[in-house]
């Protein structure tokens, strides 16, 4: 039997590809391996920045090193066109390491790419097993889910939005929806197999469209009735301001599943750096609908992404960044300091570019705003009772279990205890905070309990046997 392993760089997105891509492979009779005996090496890589795509190229030539014999395809967000050296003119395979390129969308055509490549394994059953390439079939394609109990469902791929310092809309494509009946079927699926937690995924997860009409909001409900059925938490990723409509604040604030958590990502506080960026909305219209989602979700926490020192972000339009962040007062942000991208506009505002040196210090004075107000909202969780989804239970020498995992309000959390606790649902008593982590204890009652709370705060304790 042929063997195979996977290397995913970049977002959820990626992980969530990588998992049926990983589905296509077993099924056409390869195992995953992560020993020395590799026969198919598979990066899956980010280009969101130009950083992204010199690590993975990087970790592409340390591999063949490492792995000579092994047969390496790259897939992800840098490939432009699938095929391989003989039928494809991506400029990745133009780098000796690389012998296989494909689109995420043309994963069902992988092993009908691998079968000149592998002479000595049987395709013959499975070269149409999934398919053409096409989106419809990739969406098709049962992921082999790594964490049953979390588990992430794309819902669209592509993006519309062409802000001037992304590749995604070259590289992922225009926005293309799944059907909603397809999408919860999925999720109904992932359910029954003992998901917990579900995360829908999209580059702009709000803009979901079926039949012709925007309605992500009506997809959260459907979704949310699961919650009969063992659903706990729906959460969704990447939302963007511009589709933060009120019907969707308004599910949010009404469903059981709901997560008192929103990642909204503003990219800056300054209304003419936004416009540099083709954000298409102003600060106002950002400060509006956060305060709309803090009055229906009174316990809400906030995250946002930034970036720091885009071409021609002056002294003042840094000042505005930094009394916009102490304004919104958020919990989380994912800054990032400038970097050109190949290929997009802002790679071509040379003349506006900020010096390297100054960019880091803007991103240090911004950071330590952010750490401000994200501490201390952290620290007003100290002494309360935190519901625990834990992902990683780690056993200690002295036989004990470090369990971490994250929070309604997506905080994390570390508990100490006699059993591993991964993939449960537990009440746990914050004792403690150390920077972004918080830690804990279990409640001394009898057994580990598992709490579904609504948003209204009422809680219905249930005893795990």
């Amino acid at each position: 039997m042929k063997t195979y392993t996977i290397k995913t760089f970049g977002c959820q997105m990626n992980h969530s590809d990588s998992e049926r891509v990983a589905k296509v492979l077993e099924q056409s009779g390869f195992s995953r391996c992560e020993g020395d005996q590799v026969d198919l090496f598979i990066v899956n890589t980010c280009s969101v920045r130009q950083k992204s795509e010199d690590k993975a190229y990087g970790f592409i030539v340390q591999q063949k090193k490492k792995y000579p014999n092994a047969l390496v395809a790259v897939t992800g967000c840098m490939v432009r066109q699938t095929g391989d050296k003989s039928s494809s003119s991506d400029n990745l395979l133009k780098y000796d390491p690389i012998d296989v390129v494909f689109r995420i969308e043309d994963t069902a055509r992988l092993p009908k790419l691998l079968e000149s490549h592998f002479l000595d394994h049987d395709f013959s059953e499975f070269s149409n097993a999934f398919g053409s390439g096409s989106l419809e079939n990739y969406f098709h394609i049962v992921p082999k889910v790594e964490n049953k109990s979390q588990v992430f469902v794309p819902i669209m791929q592509g993006c519309d939005k062409f802000c001037t310092y992304c590749i995604v809309p070259y590289t992922r494509g225009r926005e293309l929806s799944r059907p909603m009946e397809d999408i919860v079927s999925e999720c109904e699926q992932h359910v029954c197999n003992g998901a917990v937690e579900i995360t829908l995924l999209g580059q702009n997860v709000n803009s979901y469209v079926d039949q012709g009409k925007k309605c992500f909001a009506e997809l959260l409900l459907k979704i949310d009735v699961l919650h009969k059925q063992g659903l706990s938490r729906l959460r969704f990723t990447s939302a963007h301001p511009q589709d933060f409509t009120d019907d969707v604040i308004e599910a949010l604030r009404t469903m059981q599943t709901s997560c008192p958590y929103v990642h909204l990502p503003v990219q800056h506080g300054s209304d003419r750096v936004l416009r540099a960026m083709n954000r298409n909305y102003k600060v106002e219209k950002y400060e509006d609908i956060i305060r709309k989602i803090r009055e229906a979700i009174p316990n809400v926490t906030i995250a946002t992404d930034i970036i720091v020192g885009f071409p021609g972000e002056t002294e003042e339009d840094f000042q505005e960044l930094c009394a916009f962040a102490r304004r919104m007062k958020f919990d989380f942000s994912y800054t990032a300091i400038f970097s050109p991208r190949k290929h997009t506009p802002a790679a071509r505002m040379e003349k506006d570019f900020i010096d390297q040196d100054e960019k880091k210090r803007r991103f240090h004075v911004f950071d330590n705003i952010i750490k401000e107000t994200s501490w201390e909202n952290r620290e007003s969780a100290v002494g309360t009772t935190l519901e625990v989804l834990f992902e990683k239970s780690e056993k200690q020498s002295d036989g004990m279990y470090v369990n971490s995992g994250r929070s309604r309000e997506f905080f994390e959390v570390f508990v100490k205890s006699g059993r591993p606790l991964r993939g449960r649902e537990v009440m746990v008593g914050i004792s403690e905070r150390k920077g972004y982590v918080l830690s804990g204890d279990l409640p001394e009652s009898e057994g580990i309990q598992r709490a579904h709370t609504s948003l209204s705060n009422k809680l219905k304790v249930l005893t795990i046997k």
